[in-house]
């Protein structure tokens, strides 16, 4: 008996330790790629609504694939050197969290280069809820706060999608909508999605890269 709870007790041990040393290396490396990603989304989601604003071609509109290829490089050429550290179970199965969700993104923008043009869809709620439930599904295993809080944060912040279809579908019903045509105020309005993912993103994965670096400065300083 008392061997089988000494077995139970080196189980949990063993899971505890995988877990931390998984919660360590994700919070000691996530800072960079948060803040690659957050910063590149951030930046083109703005970029486009200027765009969208000013009446430019809509032939611009696909500076969005931007994201995957500035995000992938500056992650490349900016990747931490490979630590002695094992990998552990954790590892894997955080990996196979990420991909099917990597995965699910292909699709999603592969819908908004063949459809965007042609009919309205809520594309930014919807890669904004995937993002945010691999971020908040990896701080649930790995146990981690800045991770967890992130994700929920985003899934949050997803519903602001639908609040702003409706109030633009009562803009849109409004007699005011004439006079907002007529001085370009109507192109603001309905880009106005863009400046919402933007803030969500800066939310999501900005402001919480920018506190995993501090926290690992001080990590270092005390060190």
């Amino acid at each position: 008996m008392e061997e089988k709870q000494l077995e139970a007790r080196e189980s949990i041990e063993l899971i505890s330790r995988m877990i931390q040393n998984t919660r360590t290396r994700l919070e000691r490396n996530a800072g960079r790629p948060f803040l690659i990603w957050g910063y590149t989304t951030v930046g083109i989601s703005l970029l486009n609504y200027g765009f969208a604003i000013t009446g430019v071609n809509s032939a611009w509109s696909l500076t969005w694939f931007l994201i995957p290829v500035i995000g992938c490089l500056l992650t490349w050429l900016f990747h931490e050197k490979r630590r002695s550290e094992p990998r552990t179970e954790i590892d894997r199965i955080v990996w196979m969290v990420w991909l099917p969700i990597t995965l699910a993104l292909i699709p999603i923008f592969a819908f908004c280069l063949f459809h965007g043009l042609f009919r309205r869809t809520d594309l930014y709620g919807l890669i904004t809820l995937v993002m945010a439930i691999g971020t908040a599904i990896t701080g649930l295993v790995v146990r981690s706060k800045i991770y967890t809080i992130a994700g929920f944060a985003g899934m949050a912040l997803a519903m602001l999608f639908p609040l702003y279809d409706y109030c633009l579908e009562c803009a849109i019903s409004s007699p005011e909508l004439a006079a907002m045509q007529q001085n370009g105020g109507i192109n603001m309005l309905l880009s106005g999605e863009m400046v919402i993912f933007a803030m969500i993103f800066l939310v999501m994965m900005v402001i919480p890269g920018h506190i995993i670096n501090h926290q690992n400065r001080k990590q270092c300083s005390k060190s």
